[in-house]
């Protein structure tokens, strides 16, 4: 499968009742989406954690072409419904399987929570907890959860830009259906109350399920309890921004219309990778810092008062 930036894709969203041990599936709807909203997927899905782990950088352009290329391979579309591709899996053991239903998961959850519930992007929890103690923002408590971090947490937190709704969104994905993987999954997608104040607009568990003659979404949505959620906003949109900035500056970036802007080609088309300028500015200037410049960010930033007055953050055009 080649990726087409016009070309419309779907896959079919069941549904579940509340219940944690009702699996009944209720056919929801199709989850419609183009090329170009894929490769929007792709980009923004499992932002790395190598601030992490390591002082230099990876190539951000070989990472990304590494998730498309994986997905390529691997999925195929069929009159626009997305599959497994049946005849590779022969040649795959059950572990590499698993990796790659991992990633087709992930890519398909985020598609889901941009396209369907409008987030702007979404981040691994573990993760960010790991990076708010690598950095000093303001001399805040960046990740807290009543104090300690104790609770059986969900993958992703999902935000829009302008900060008013928040999301939690736990993603499975499976070669066929588990019973045991969707109820593990609810528990971890229930156990935030709140977050920075308010109720989760969604607390989803999606098992992805890719054996079947099509690519299935099933998902279940309950009620959020327990664990109060403090975040550091700034945390969040430093997190899930600083590689973008990275890959655009290994793009070659160019100001356009106050958005900076690099471009890429795929298959022969070209894709244009864009941020404000004000925000692409803000988070290039510590990277350019070569030695520990991660531990150098100390200024109040706020981040995510300057993402909130903008109208559109991450942009990906033809």
């Amino acid at each position: 499968m080649n990726i087409k930036q016009s070309e419309n894709y779907f896959v079919d969203v069941y549904i579940e009742p509340h219940k944690i041990d009702d699996h009944t599936k209720i056919y929801e709807k199709r989850l419609e989406f183009t090329g170009l909203e894929l490769i929007r997927g792709i980009i923004s899905a499992g932002m790395p954690n190598v601030y992490l782990t390591k002082s230099a950088r990876p190539d951000r352009k070989e990472e990304i072409a590494f998730k498309i290329k994986m997905f390529e391979t691997f999925v195929i579309s069929i009159n626009g419904a997305l599959a497994f591709d049946q005849d590779k899996k022969k040649y795959l053991d059950s572990t590499e399987v698993g990796a790659i239903n991992y990633w087709i998961g992930m890519i398909l959850i985020t598609v889901l929570g941009q396209k369907e519930y409008h987030y702007e992007f979404m981040v691994h929890l573990s993760m960010i907890q790991l990076f708010s103690s690598k950095i000093s923002i303001n001399k805040k408590s960046y990740f807290s959860a009543n104090g300690k971090i104790c609770f059986k947490s969900p993958d992703l937190l999902a935000v829009n830009h302008s900060l008013t709704q928040y999301g939690v969104f736990e993603s499975k994905g499976y070669w066929t259906y588990s019973k045991k993987a969707v109820e593990s999954g609810y528990i971890q997608a229930k156990s935030i109350k709140k977050i920075n104040g308010s109720k989760p607009a969604h607390s989803l568990v999606v098992l992805t399920q890719t054996g079947d003659r099509k690519i299935l979404m099933i998902k279940k949505d309950p009620a959020g309890e327990g664990v109060e959620l403090n975040v550091d906003p700034d945390v969040l949109f430093l997190y899930h921004f600083l590689p973008i900035v990275e890959l655009i500056g290994e793009l070659e970036p160019e100001n356009q219309n106050n958005r900076m802007t690099g471009t890429w080609m795929h298959h022969g088309e070209k894709y244009r990778i864009s941020l404000p300028m004000g925000l692409y500015e803000r988070l290039s200037r510590p990277i350019e810092q070569k030695s520990d410049w991660l531990n150098k960010i100390s200024e109040p930033y706020s981040l995510a008062e300057m993402c909130r007055e903008q109208k559109e953050l991450l942009r990906i055009e033809v």
